[in-house]
């Protein structure tokens, strides 16, 4: 199934991006450190530091990026190549659940069962309806199939059916580029999924771990020690009331009653 993956020179470009946007953040996590007197809000920055790199990076082959907003104020970036009519973004990989669609992970680390509605990523799937997807769950082989549960963050807010008209115009193609974190908070493994909108499962289409060996971004001199006493990293924080559907007015009316007011 090698139509459905990116060129080499994509490939590369999108890990050197992500490679040099979490250097960038580590970068500037340890200089704010050292110039502020308290810093612990920079680690919200990880994301927008890897989007932002990877755009970059990805302009020179011609790939454009437009602007998004996710829930109330969470911006990121949506990367598309209209040549090869092709749309992708990024995601930190902890956040798939695997064993739920499309359940996610809460804050105590606890799977939640309970299904959800349709989101944003639901509905940008929906760009690869006319997708011929293979019965095995991994498109790299036939052997040891792996499949990949998506739709577990609901900090996304849902696209208009008239916005999924116009992209499922605009693309054929829709992709979920996911970026692990080993236990020394380095980045391990880059992979491309393909989600399906008939089953809800996220196919492997290719493993770019293989890259970061050859990207020209060295990470392996970043000192990664002022991130240690994080209590949880920058998207797992704000994404902690979504993971369980709840909204942030939800919220703000609990404390109302609460009090009274």
């Amino acid at each position: 199934m090698k139509q459905y993956r990116f060129s080499n020179d994509m490939n590369q470009k999108i890990v050197d991006g992500i490679l040099q946007g979490y250097k960038n953040y580590v970068d500037e996590r340890e200089e704010k450190r050292k110039s502020m007197k308290i810093s612990s809000a920079y680690a919200w920055v990880k994301g927008n530091h890897i989007d932002d790199q990877t755009a970059s990076l990805c302009k020179e082959i011609g790939v454009e990026y437009k602007n998004a907003t996710a829930g109330y104020t969470w911006g990121y970036l949506q990367l598309v190549s209209k040549d090869t009519r092709k749309m992708f973004i990024l995601k930190n990989a902890r956040y798939f659940n695997k064993d739920n669609f499309p359940g996610g992970t809460g804050v105590n680390g606890k799977k939640n069962k309970e299904k959800k509605k349709d989101n944003y990523l639901k509905n940008l799937s929906k760009i690869n309806q006319d997708v011929d997807f293979p019965k095995e769950k991994n498109l790299l082989t036939d052997d040891n199939p792996t499949f990949l549960r998506l739709f577990d963050d609901n900090t996304l807010k849902s696209l208009e059916k008239s916005d999924v008209n116009k992209l499922q115009k605009d693309f054929d193609n829709f992709y979920i580029v996911t970026y692990g974190l080993d236990e020394g908070n380095m980045i391990s493994n880059i992979k491309v999924w393909m989600p399906n909108p008939n089953n809800d499962v996220a196919y492997e289409v290719d493993d770019l771990t293989s890259l970061i060996s050859t990207s020209s971004i060295d990470i392996t001199d970043i000192d990664t020690s002022v991130l240690e006493n994080d209590l949880m990293d920058d998207d797992y924080t704000y994404n902690t009331a979504f993971d369980y559907d709840i909204e942030l007015d939800e919220l703000d009316d609990d404390k109302k009653d609460e009090s009274g007011k």
